[in-house]
């Protein structure tokens, strides 16, 4: 395989800040109620293990749509998904938060959940479409990333100082608005790329070295990898909020640090996506991540066992700054090395295992244990040892860099 990469046009990086306000939109209704946790374990009467089947109910409703809508992306579009995934959450986020009941919140979950499938699977496809045969394809991936650092910075910090401004009614009202704004102005203005969109920033693609099926060891690679990178999000964003305030931490305060997961995760995903780029290898990072992940998980332990604040906090710094590197660098790689008709289906095949397991699979740990024994370090540890074996041991196994990918199917 000899590819020639150039740099993008402007039209291209214009297309991506448009992904990257789409993709933003899924992590933001995913999670904007998570520093309520009390409040709705109030108002409804519920434990934590039925709190956390509110949370892991929505991450089975995306697991499943990203399957459905992954093998539909390529064929129908990805503008066309975004857009619909955009519409669908409204919806949702509007039916969770006027809910009248505990079942109709579940209900409103498994909605949310099949629009985040939507924009998840098709605004990340639709940016790495945009910049096929660029030789920046890391930081685009690192920016879709950073997407979701940026939405759920806002779930969890902006909304929750909205709804301290306006309260619950009011400041839900006012986000429906604003997104419904920035849904008509995506769909006039953002759209699939055309053969002659990508042939005037682009260099011509040769795919000779690449993987030609969906299903493919990178695909098996990432799909492990990013379980373990949904598992650590998914317990920052839903348990951090409720592991820092039963330590005495205001509402507010502990959104605020638990953003702090994704804050460094937007930084951390854009420095290494430049940097694989230009190294031309994407494995390396990978396990950097892995390794910082697990280590972010014992000062988590450390400090739910130990009463301290400040060593939770930064457990979530470390794993959040570590697995916005392990995401974006995952999906690099599958560009590099799978034909770009079955990105889309790949994608919806990663996307779909990941949020199964990563966050189904975590967060009932994390709940049950909790009920069970009034304790968060147990299930920590059992995520941190599970985490060690997705993110480094099975990582190390079985990724392939692209030059080996290209020997490999030389030789078929």
């Amino acid at each position: 395989m000899n590819e020639k990469l150039v740099n993008p046009s402007n039209k291209q990086w214009f297309m991506l800040v448009l992904c990257v306000i789409a993709g933003s939109i899924a992590p933001f209704f995913q999670y904007c109620h998570g520093t309520l946790s009390d409040y709705i374990m109030e108002t409804y009467n519920i434990t934590y293990s039925q709190l956390g089947i509110i949370n892991t109910t929505y991450s089975f409703a995306c697991g499943l749509g990203l399957f459905a809508v992954g093998a539909y992306v390529e064929k129908l579009g990805c503008k066309f998904f975004t857009m619909l995934g955009i519409a669908i959450m409204i919806v949702g986020h509007t039916m969770f938060f006027f809910a009248p009941s505990y079942a109709i919140l579940i209900l409103s979950r498994v909605v949310s959940g099949f629009g985040n499938a939507c924009i998840y699977n098709a605004a990340y496809t639709l940016a790495v479409h945009w910049f096929q045969g660029t030789n920046k394809m890391g930081i685009a991936t690192g920016a879709m990333t950073a997407a979701d650092g940026i939405g759920t910075f806002c779930a969890l910090y902006i909304f929750s100082q909205l709804l301290n401004l306006l309260g619950i009614r009011s400041g839900n009202i006012s986000v429906i608005v604003f997104v419904v704004v920035v849904l008509l102005i995506l769909i006039m203005i953002l759209k699939d790329p055309g053969v002659m969109d990508i042939e005037e920033g682009s260099a011509a693609l040769d795919e000779s070295g690449k993987y030609d099926k969906a299903l493919n060891t990178n695909t098996i690679a990432h799909c492990i990898a990013v379980t373990g990178v949904l598992g650590g999000l998914g317990i920052a964003n839903y348990w951090g909020p409720s592991m820092l305030t039963d330590l005495g931490m205001s509402s507010a305060n502990a959104g605020l640090a638990s953003t702090m997961f994704t804050a460094v995760g937007i930084v951390s995903s854009l420095l290494f996506g430049g940097i694989s780029d230009r190294m031309g290898k994407r494995r390396g990072s990978m396990l950097i991540g892995g390794v910082g992940m697990v280590a972010g998980y014992v000062l988590m332990i450390l400090g739910s066992q130990s009463s301290m604040i400040s060593a939770i906090v930064i457990g979530m710094i470390c794993t959040g700054f570590c697995a916005y590197i392990v995401y974006p660098m995952g999906f690099a790689l599958l560009s590099d090395t799978t034909h770009s008709s079955k990105i889309g289906s790949a994608n919806g095949i990663i996307q779909g295992v990941s949020f199964l397991v990563g966050m189904f699979v975590f967060q009932q740990i994390v709940g049950v244990v909790k009920d069970a024994t009034d304790s968060y370090w147990i299930g920590l540890a059992f995520c941190a040892a599970l985490t060690f074996v997705t993110n480094v041991i099975l990582v190390r196994m079985f990724v392939r860099e692209k030059d080996e990918v290209a020997k490999e199917m030389a030789k078929n």
